[in-house]
This record gives C-alpha cells, sequence and structure tokens, in this order.
C-alpha cells in the first residue's frame, strides 16, 4: 500500500447527501476527500450532464435515462428527491435508512445535476478529478461522442493534459484517439482480477486501473498505481475487504461514497476534546460563556448540560459557550441537542469563528453582569461557518466571508448581516422534533455541516461552503440567539447541549 492512500469520492459524499449534487461535491472535498470521480453523460441534446447513475430514477424518480431528456428539462428535476439517509454497520454495509426525505425539495429549491461545465468552473483546479464519460449505448458512436464533448470542455479549463479519463477498452482507446494527451485509468470488468486489470491498463497504456476491491485475486504487480473501488458503488469497503487489499504495493487510492468511514479503516478517529457538561461548574479550561446584548432575557449556565434558557418576549439577544483554545486545521466536531420550543425566532449554531473571546465573561451566572461582546452572537464576530438549526425551518449551514461589520446601536455593538449567507433549510425543524446532533467538520478553507435527528440515524449533510477567510486558527462557538419577528412576541425557549466531542483530522 501506498504510504499515503488517497480518497476518492465517487459522486460526491452520496452516503450523507444526493448523489451528483453541488452540496454532495463540496460536502466531499469539506470531508477530506483528496479527489471526485464523476460520471459524465450527454443529454438528448447532447450536453454534458453530472451523473453516475444509470439512469435518473434513483436520484430524482425520473423513469428516463440521462440521453433520454434535453438538458434544460434534466435542469427541473429534483435531483435530492429520493435521497434518505443510510445507517451503516461495523461492516460498512447498509442496515436501515431514515424514515423522511430531507432533500425533498417541495418545500426548498430544490437540487438539480449540473452540467459538466458548471461542475469544472468551481472544482476544475481545486482538487483531483477522474472523469468517467459514460455513452449511452456501447456502440462506437455513442462512446466517441460522449469522450468528445468530455474533452472538448476539458480543453476549455485548461485540462485535457492533466484530468484522468476512465472507462473500459473502448472509452480507453477513443480518449487515445480524440486527445492522445490526456491521461487513462482502465476500468476492470466486472470478476476480472486486479492482476488482470493491471496488465490490461499496460496494454492501454493506462497510467492507473480502477479495481473491484471484491475481486482481488491475490497478489498484484507493483505497476501500474491501483485505486479499489466497488462494482455496485456501495458506501464503504469492509474492514476485511480494506485488510485484504491494503497489503498490495501498488494501492493508491480508494474510491467511496462514505468518506468519513473510508478514512476510519486507516485511522480509527480519537477524541481530541470530550466535555459531556456533567456537574454545575463549566470546565473554565474549555469553555468561556457570555451574552451577545445587555438584557435580561437569555441565561446561559451548566447543570449537567449546557443550558441557554430564554424567557417570553424581550428583544434580540443570544448567548454562547467559546472554547478557550484554538483549533488548528481540519476537525470534525460532534454536539448532541434539545430544544424545547422551536419556533420562528430561536436559531442555535455549532460554529467556527476566528476571534478570540479573550476573557471569561461571566462570573457565577451573575445576570446583573452582561455586557455585548459579538464573539457570543450568533451570526457575530464573521467571518464564520456554522451548522445550525434554523428556526422551525430545519437544518443548514451558514457562513461569512466578508470582513466583521459592526453597527452600534444605544452605543453598543451589533453584527451586520450584510455579509451572511445561508444554504437551503434540509429535513425537519417542527416542533415534535426536539433532539439530535449538529456536526461542523473542517477540512482546507470547506467546511460541512451535518445533522442527525429522530428521523436519521446517520448523518445528513445539510450544506456546506467555502471559507477562505478564516484563519487556520479558529475557536468554536455553541451559541443561541432569539429575536421578535414580524411583529410576534417571541415565547419562551430552552435549549440544552450535551456530548461535545472534537477530533482533529
Amino acid at each position: 500500500m501506498s504510504e499515503q492512500l488517497l480518497i476518492y469520492t465517487w459522486g460526491g459524499e452520496a452516503h450523507c447527501a444526493p448523489s451528483d449534487t453541488m452540496p454532495a461535491y463540496w460536502s466531499a472535498v469539506g470531508a477530506g476527500a483528496e479527489g471526485i470521480v464523476l460520471g459524465v453523460q450527454l443529454s438528448s441534446d447532447g450536453v454534458a450532464i453530472c451523473c453516475s447513475q444509470a439512469d435518473l430514477e434513483t436520484t430524482t424518480g425520473e423513469a428516463n435515462p440521462v440521453s433520454g431528456l434535453t438538458a434544460g428539462k434534466i435542469a427541473k428535476l429534483d435531483a435530492g428527491k429520493r435521497f434518505r439517509s443510510t445507517v451503516l454497520g461495523k461492516d460498512n454495509q447498509p442496515k436501515g435508512n431514515g424514515d423522511d426525505t430531507p432533500w425533498d425539495g417541495e418545500r426548498q429549491r430544490p437540487l438539480y445535476h449540473p452540467t459538466f461545465h458548471e461542475f469544472l468552473l468551481y472544482f476544475a483546479r481545486r482538487t483531483q478529478l477522474i472523469v468517467m464519460p459514460i455513452p449511452k449505448s456501447n456502440s462506437k458512436a455513442a462512446i466517441n461522442s460522449v469522450v468528445e464533448v468530455v474533452v472538448e470542455e476539458l480543453g476549455k479549463f485548461g485540462l485535457e493534459n492533466k484530468t484522468m479519463l476512465s472507462g473500459g477498452k473502448a472509452i480507453v482507446e477513443a480518449v487515445a484517439s480524440h486527445s492522445p494527451v490526456t491521461p487513462t485509468a482502465y476500468r476492470a470488468e466486472e470478476g476480472e482480477s486486479a492482476n488482470d486489470a493491471q496488465k490490461n491498463a499496460v496494454a492501454l497504456g493506462c497510467v492507473i486501473a480502477l479495481c473491484d476491491a471484491e475481486s482481488w485475486g491475490g497478489e498484484t504487480d507493483a505497476e501500474p498505481a491501483i485505486i479499489a473501488t466497488s462494482r455496485e458503488m456501495e458506501f464503504a469497503l469492509s474492514p476485511k475487504t480494506f485488510k485484504t487489499i491494503s497489503k498490495s504495493s501498488a494501492l493508491v487510492g480508494i474510491t467511496a461514497r462514505a468518506i468519513h468511514e473510508t478514512r476510519s479503516l486507516m485511522r480509527e478517529p480519537q477524541p481530541t476534546v470530550a466535555d459531556d457538561f456533567a456537574g454545575k461548574r463549566i470546565n473554565r479550561m474549555n469553555w468561556t460563556c457570555g451574552y451577545s446584548k445587555v438584557n435580561q432575557d437569555t441565561m446561559i449556565y451548566q447543570d449537567d448540560g449546557l443550558h441557554v434558557e430564554i424567557m417570553e418576549g424581550g428583544e434580540y439577544s443570544g448567548a454562547a459557550a467559546l472554547t478557550t483554545y484554538p483549533i488548528i486545521g481540519s476537525f470534525d466536531a460532534q454536539l448532541d441537542f434539545q430544544v424545547e420550543n422551536p419556533h420562528q425566532g430561536t436559531t442555535f449554531e455549532l460554529a467556527a469563528i476566528q476571534v478570540d473571546p479573550g476573557y471569561h465573561h461571566m462570573a457565577n451566572n451573575d445576570l446583573s453582569r452582561k455586557s455585548t461582546n459579538l464573539t457570543f452572537d450568533v451570526h457575530g464576530a464573521p467571518p464564520y461557518a456554522s451548522s445550525e438549526r434554523d428556526e422551525n425551518d430545519g437544518f443548514r449551514i451558514g457562513w461569512n466571508n466578508g470582513p466583521a461589520v459592526t453597527q452600534f446601536v444605544d452605543r453598543h455593538p451589533q453584527s451586520s448581516n450584510i455579509y451572511n449567507k445561508y444554504s437551503r433549510d434540509v429535513g425537519d425543524g417542527g416542533t415534535d422534533n426536539l433532539k439530535g446532533s449538529l456536526r461542523l467538520v473542517r477540512s482546507g478553507s470547506v467546511f460541512s455541516a451535518y445533522y442527525m435527528d429522530k428521523h436519521n440515524k446517520a448523518w445528513v449533510m445539510c450544506g456546506a461552503a467555502n471559507v477562505p477567510t478564516l484563519c487556520d486558527e479558529v475557536f468554536l462557538r455553541i451559541g443561541v440567539k432569539h429575536w421578535p419577528k414580524r411583529g410576534i412576541t417571541p415565547p419562551r425557549n430552552a435549549l440544552h447541549f450535551q456530548n461535545f466531542r472534537l477530533y482533529l483530522i
């Protein structure tokens, strides 16, 4: 096995998000995948569409192949309609699905399968790519058509000699004919051993062989390099299969739909920080707590859980706990929550900011000692990235790439949301969905937000964003905010947080 085994995502982080959509691609990069394996097919009017599935029914429910519809009609289909979360067992095999379709676009703007050109605008030089041209039939004309369009699109970005195209013998030969400078990877046929695939790759002039992990077939040669995959494109390899194939010195990468589970095969994650918020005394080595506004509407304290209580009515207010220590580089932070009264006018988050809170703001839960500090304000002290529950609308990612714009009201600072951005809401934010977990993952400048709730016992990705203005060193914020909205007096609410876990990845 190579000293550094690379993880390639198949169709994006399709274990946690709808396959072959922009959120899934962003999430894959945010989860730490080093490359993306991408299926590309032609619509009926000859436009290259990102879709790794045999047809559109798997994602959209539309019983048509990509080649049966125009690009315009495909863009109007909801590519998140059929997505359900999937629980994986210890062998990384599916053990059950969630009981809702959280990315269904009926309430929010739907997802879609992007064109290959749109994909390249965002990811052409951001990550390694292995593109699989998928023809509508095995005819020579169909193969040549899809290869020609894919190569042409790569040429617009100056990538025809840098991006690897992959497929069977016919695809590889077509690529060599249309663009001899384009590197190729041989995709093994079903049941073909890794050793045989390597021999075919050599004969075809390929630099990589993509082989089925389930058909490994014993020892392999040292060259060419091998990327292990699965014929059925399952979520992740089982630990047993990984142990078998990792003995090969030729192995350089693995394709998977479940990125975090695949990374765990190489190194089991262990929490760097674990805080259950037990007892009544906040661990000051971990947290500093405070308020975002000068008023008596909010109280934060610890009592076998971190609690934020909000009084009925009142004005804009909020409270938060911030890590006292910096988190440097990539991380995976997770937190359990319980909300008593989901409603419009209350949002809570697990966020990354780069402003040091600077002091222990609250002493002995003394409500009289409140002052304004925007590091304790949800969406305050930008730039930031947050995994959040948006009122009673659902879950999402929020982020701000802009400078920290501050307004002053009655001499007190107040955050401006002029540069705030939010993904669409995902899943159930209703009044009978009270418990769950938030998760925020960073890889480089890309952040991914996830949640679990009563419908989903496996993580659902609810948004990903590139936040390059956040520096390498950040602090984490567990925050709640409350405000009057649309003339409605906000009701009482309470948030309870437990089981904070921080993994450095």
